[in-house]
């Protein structure tokens, strides 16, 4: 199994799961996200990064608001 089809599989299950997911998971995955695509992009040859809708970005953006989602919900740190 790829490592692309290993972390996609991941995701899946995430998602299926997502209720028992903690922030430090959620940030996790979306980081990997993160260096999956900067890294099939680079290897397709695809720019990347300047453009004003890239999800990219989006995908930090939400990465960086999981540390202040954990204080927002109320049994954060519950298994």
């Amino acid at each position: 199994m790829s490592l692309t089809t290993a972390f996609i599989a991941e995701l899946i299950r995430a998602a299926n799961e997502v209720d028992r997911l903690s922030p430090f998971e959620v940030k996790r995955l979306l980081n990997g996200s993160i260096a999956m695509i900067r890294g099939m992009r680079e290897e397709t040859g695809i720019p990347g990064g300047n453009r004003a809708r890239d999800v990219v970005i989006d995908l930090q953006v939400a990465a960086a608001r999981t540390d202040n989602a954990s204080a927002a919900i109320p049994n954060s740190s519950a298994p």
